[in-house]
């Protein structure tokens, strides 16, 4: 493994400067990606509080990119803004899926169960597992976004839960914003045999008559494929058949096992008071390292369909409060595929495969009333959620028919949440915030969680945040009800949320128009972890489950996800944000310590959870061009300590592009992207579901795009 010294931080350093000082310099004129002055009093953010608010007011530490920002550094996936632009995220990616940490911690096979992320203040994490997707799989392209919303630590308490990270909210443009007006073509091909396109067309204006109503319409549509990289890796003696003729053997040379494909619809639509969002959109993806014991080489496969509608009315009454009011449903099914190599199961093929189906529904509404009376600013609502899962698994021969077999099940699950904040400003320069929520979600039961923040601002450019709250997620409906018929795992009807408590002390200071510095320290506690265990006796058993034999005898040995540990964590931050006409940069710096403590046991370091990350980025305009590097540091972290001794982690990964604007007929833009241009070969820890310990980072791929606006 290379290690990220400081001649790999040198060599980014020189590349990202030959990515600046290589286009010619041209004439001057304005600035595409141009921002105003003042640039750093303009942001507002809606994810915290449900309402537009400064940064320096929310009760949370955030972190806000703009369009510009995103088109500066070339971002294409929420994975990459995590890694390169946010303080103290990071993801791990396993070639399935980009599986998120935040502030020293992560747990594997997660699946991004403890982050919201949200499309519009939509949550979007889906009712099987709780699954937020931050790659491909996110519902729509970072082309049509507008700003990314970052709020760190468990401030989702007028979204009920989830956020034990945080949340990340997608803003997307809608008819009238300048970028997204009128028709506009993009087109990607790169190398891994991969091609994109997304077309969209942007409108607006006024109808109505004597009164008239202002209209937005965003619609747009893409896809996106790719090959993959070709798989090489050293042999592992797995234990286990992992070739349909036998072999143990793991790893080796695979080429077309790392495939990608992702089409999707999106429409934004709006006049006066209602608003409607619709989206639909599939994402296959081949799991190139054969997790759960599958045949190596032999393509194992998930596929994420996702369709959601949402109707909203925003309205001021006669009595001067705001309402708001909105309808969903979503709909999201899974399909997996895993091949196995064994003979037994159906003789005489060489083995069999595994097809999983999940088709899940989450429908509900929510009410909210605000008003500013004075000094404060109320904030009550309420939310609920009717969820309905079926799903079922099937044995297939890999040759030949029939022999299958086929469980199937059917669950229902419920959130209701009930929410108020009270916003306090009694001068210019205090600002008090309590809130608190009571949720009852079904697995999970009722829980109470309060927020307090006290914010200062000294003068209009420096706020200091004194920040207390509590957050929960619900166990997912996968980790109290699935179960396999006791081939495998078993449910656990009693299993209860996970809390957590976090204090929290943040600064951001508007040094300057093109200046902008933040830092925090936290500390919280997360109770009631839950993870899955091995059963190694019958009374290790809960919720009262037994087996085929009426006892719970015959269920050792199976896995059932139960509440235990605790994990404490604490941590520093620091960011800082430099714009000028022509010149943008940034750094970001993260340090936090978690440990992890069951069942009274003995304090143990998180595996795969880094202490240590940084990023930085730089990006320079030449007339025309636009040329910008991002560079991102991850520190060593352990492996699975249950499997092994040692660490993974410190590398250096760098992304890089060139940026070139014309006006042929109609204003186009050219763009090259070297990503992981230093071809770095890091490795990361590898969850338990891998037979090595540690897997590669991905490697260098270089994409080609336009963009072309009518």
């Amino acid at each position: 493994m290379r290690s990220a010294s400081p001649a790999r931080l040198a060599g980014a350093l020189a590349l990202g400067a030959w990515t600046l000082l290589c286009p010619p310099v041209a004439t001057a004129q304005e600035d595409f990606f141009e921002q105003a002055a003042q640039y750093f009093n303009n942001e507002r953010i809606e994810g915290v509080s449900k309402h537009a608010e400064d940064p320096k007011e929310t009760p949370a530490t955030v972190t806000i990119l703009s369009r510009e920002d995103i088109e500066r550094w070339g971002f294409r996936t929420l994975s990459e803004v995590l890694n390169y632009a946010s303080l103290g995220n990071f993801t791990l990616s396993d070639k399935r899926y980009d599986l998120v940490g935040s502030r020293g911690l992560f747990f594997f096979e997660d699946f991004n169960t403890r982050i919201l992320v949200m499309l519009n203040g939509h949550p979007v994490n889906e009712p099987w597992s709780s699954f937020g997707g931050v790659g491909r799989e996110m519902l729509v392209p970072l082309d049509l976004v507008e700003r990314i919303e970052i709020v760190y630590g468990p401030s989702s308490l007028l979204y009920g839960g989830y956020s034990l990270y945080g949340i990340v909210n997608v803003v997307t443009g809608n008819g009238a914003s300048e970028a997204l007006a009128g028709w506009r073509v993009r087109v990607t091909g790169g190398n891994q045999a991969t091609g994109s396109g997304v077309v969209s067309w942007g409108g607006s204006g006024l109808t109505g008559g004597d009164d008239p109503r202002e209209w937005k319409v965003l619609v747009a549509a893409g896809y996106y494929g790719s090959a993959g990289e070709e798989i090489d890796l050293p042999e592992e003696d797995a234990g286990f058949p992992v070739r349909f003729d036998g072999s143990t053997a793991w790893g080796g040379r695979a080429e077309g096992v790392d495939s990608e494909k992702a089409p999707f619809a999106f429409v934004t639509a709006s006049r006066g008071d209602w608003s409607l969002m619709a989206r639909t959109g599939v994402r296959e993806k081949e799991g190139a390292y054969a997790p759960y014991g599958t045949v190596f080489g032999a393509g194992q496969t998930q596929r994420d369909h996702r369709t959601l509608l949402e109707v909203k009315w925003d309205r001021r009454l006669a009595s001067g409060w705001d309402v708001a009011a909105r309808a969903f449903h979503d709909i999201y099914t899974y399909r997996e595929r895993d091949p196995y190599a064994d003979p037994t199961v159906f003789p005489p093929a060489p083995g069999y495969r595994f097809a999983l189906n999940t088709d899940s529904r989450d429908t509900g509404g929510e009410l909210r009333f605000s008003r500013r009376l004075g000094s404060h600013f109320v904030t009550v609502g309420g939310e609920i959620r009717h969820r309905s899962l079926g799903r079922d698994f099937q044995l297939r021969p890999l040759v030949g028919a029939g022999g299958s077999a086929v469980t199937e099940q059917q669950t229902t699950g419920r959130f209701a949440v009930l929410y108020a904040q009270e916003e306090w400003r009694p001068t210019e320069r205090f600002t008090l915030v309590l809130g608190g929520n009571w949720a009852d979600t079904d697995p999970g039961g009722s829980k109470a969680q309060p927020r307090v923040a006290a914010i200062f601002k000294p003068d209009p450019t420096l706020s200091l945040k004194a920040l207390y709250g509590r957050g929960f997620r619900p166990p997912t409906i996968f980790e109290a009800s699935y179960e396999d018929d006791f081939e495998t795992q078993i449910p656990n009807p009693s299993l209860e949320s996970e809390e957590i408590e976090s204090w929290e002390l943040s600064t951001i200071w508007s040094a300057s128009p093109r200046v902008a510095v933040q830092g925090y320290a936290f500390r919280s506690r997360l109770d009631g972890l839950i993870q899955g265990v091995e059963i190694g006796a019958p009374s290790e058993v809960q919720g009262g489950i037994v087996g085929r034999s009426g006892t719970a005898e015959d269920l050792v040995g199976l896995l059932q996800y139960q509440s235990r540990g605790v994990v404490r964590s604490s941590g520093v931050g620091a960011a800082m944000r430099f714009r000028d006409r022509g010149t943008s940069a940034y750094l970001n710096l993260a340090w936090a310590r978690s440990r992890q403590q069951v069942d009274g046991g003995p304090e143990e370091k998180l595996p795969a959870s880094s202490a240590l990350l940084g990023s930085i980025g730089f990006s320079q305009r030449f007339g025309d061009w636009t040329g910008s590097y991002a560079v991102r540091f991850m520190g060593p972290h352990a492996v699975d300590s249950a499997r092994g001794a040692g660490e993974a982690g410190k590398f250096l990964t760098m992304n890089a592009r060139v940026s070139y604007k014309t006006r042929l007929v109609y204003p186009v833009t050219f763009h090259l992207d070297l990503r992981n241009a230093l071809d770095e070969e890091g490795l990361q820890a590898a969850s338990y579901v891998y037979v090595p310990l540690r897997l590669p980072v991905d490697g260098r791929r270089v994409e080609l795009s336009a963009e072309l606006r009518f």
